[in-house]
């Protein structure tokens, strides 16, 4: 029968395509032989117009996504439910989006407006704050929401 011989990379054709496999071929064959080898790597580079990114990772394991990566450098939206707590706590009174997202970045938490609706969002489905949709803002589930009564002295 016949035997598939897998092309060497000198035998590719001088083609983009060509170039970018022999290169990831070196790059492999050089990565495979340092002492941190298992590690998944990214990089990105520029030049001449042209943009590449190159991604690493051990052959037995799932290539990664930036989206695997997001919130692992800061800690994420957990971070900042655990802040949007702290400030609403401080506070001991409800306060709305608004004031939370000035107040966090004031105290530079770093946190974006988005960030900060989603963190509520979480917060409010968990039943770890609670909004009452009177305009008053955000507050903690503990908190004796007031309410007229036909009781109250004029």
């Amino acid at each position: 029968m016949f035997r598939v011989v897998r092309p060497m990379s000198s035998d590719l054709p001088s083609t983009p395509r060509g170039v970018v496999n022999r290169w990831a071929e070196n790059l492999l064959r050089e990565l495979a032989t340092h002492p941190d080898a298992g590690v998944a790597i990214r990089s990105v580079a520029t030049s001449g117009g042209l943009a590449c990114l190159v991604l690493v990772w051990p052959v037995g394991e799932k290539m990664p996504t930036a989206r695997g990566e997001q919130g692992k450098k800061s800690g994420g939206r957990e971070r900042c439910r655990a802040d949007i707590l702290a400030v609403i706590q401080a506070a001991g009174r409800p306060l709305t989006r608004k004031v939370v997202v000035r107040t966090l970045k004031a105290a530079g938490a770093g946190h974006g407006a988005g960030t900060v609706a989603k963190a509520l969002a979480d917060l409010t489905s968990t039943g770890e704050l609670v909004n009452h949709r009177d305009k008053k803002g955000y507050r903690m589930p503990g908190w004796i929401r007031p309410s007229p009564s036909l009781f109250d002295e004029l």
